[in-house]
């Protein structure tokens, strides 16, 4: 018999998570230690097993004006391919949604076409966009300095306009964490001309920038060529590339469009 729950022991879901995803275990041993008091997990269990699973990050939805919503940003939204097809992703969906009715929203990143059109079945529509550019590595003068993930949040904050989506410090840590471990990291890049933040992560011969604010090709062509890349991919906040999805709790107005950011992909 299927059972909803909020799991106190989200290790419990490491197995799952590693079926459905293939991430390496340390990986995900990483995410639960950098999200501990911070997440929220929902797990469908059949007996004692669980089958499927979604994490909830607490964030923050800044609208055009200014004024700051609470949101739920879900990740690692899965279930075991055995139990597919069955209606227990959108069922443990609508149980999270229900757990989470102290926040305004509820937002997540589908994997692929198919799965933008599997949630706005289920009440999100596509709010977050960003623009996506390729160049190659250049040398420059500019001055870069890696960032801790609390100065990154800081000089993320002051770079941000309109609308868009706020971390604070321990799930940016996530994002550290990833960069880090590519053999990249969180930036503060000073040109002649502007100051950027900057996420990046190392791809084989190309670096991709999960953010870089604000867009700045010498930035990126410099941070490229220190760090031995052929080539930079950069997302930046503004654009019409469609990226996540968010639906409201509650009846909640929330901005046409908006900006993300991180994936934790």
């Amino acid at each position: 018999m299927i059972s909803f729950e909020r799991i106190k022991d989200p290790t419990l879901l490491t197995a799952l998570w590693q079926n459905c995803f293939d991430d390496a275990t340390e990986v995900i041993e990483t995410f639960w230690r950098k999200t501990e008091g911070h997440s929220l997990v929902f797990a469908a269990l059949d007996g004692e097993t669980p089958v499927s699973m979604l994490c909830a990050l607490p964030t923050e939805l800044v609208n055009d004006c200014g004024e700051t919503l609470r949101a739920a940003y879900l990740y690692a939204v899965c279930t075991a391919p055995a139990y597919r097809r069955r209606g227990l992703c959108a069922a443990l969906l609508a149980y999270a949604e229900n757990e989470l009715r102290d926040y305004d929203a509820c937002m997540l990143v589908p994997d692929g076409e198919a799965m933008f059109r599997y949630y706005e079945k289920r009440g999100y529509r596509t709010a977050f966009y960003h623009s996506r550019f390729e160049l190659p590595a250049r040398k420059s003068e500019a001055k870069i300095t890696r960032l801790s993930a609390d100065a990154y949040r800081a000089l993320r904050e002051l770079q941000l306009y309109g609308s868009f989506v706020s971390y604070d410090a321990s799930l940016l840590a996530l994002q550290q964490c990833a960069s880090e471990a590519s053999g990249a990291g969180l930036y503060r890049i000073e040109t002649a001309d502007t100051v950027c933040c900057a996420a990046a992560e190392r791809w084989g011969d190309c670096l991709l920038f999960k953010e870089l604010l604000p867009y700045c090709p010498e930035a990126a062509a410099a941070l490229a060529e220190m760090l031995g890349s052929a080539k930079a991919i950069v997302r930046t906040q503004g654009g019409d590339v469609p990226f996540g999805m968010v639906k409201p709790l509650h009846g909640a107005a929330l901005p046409e469009k908006s900006y993300l950011g991180f994936a934790f992909d």
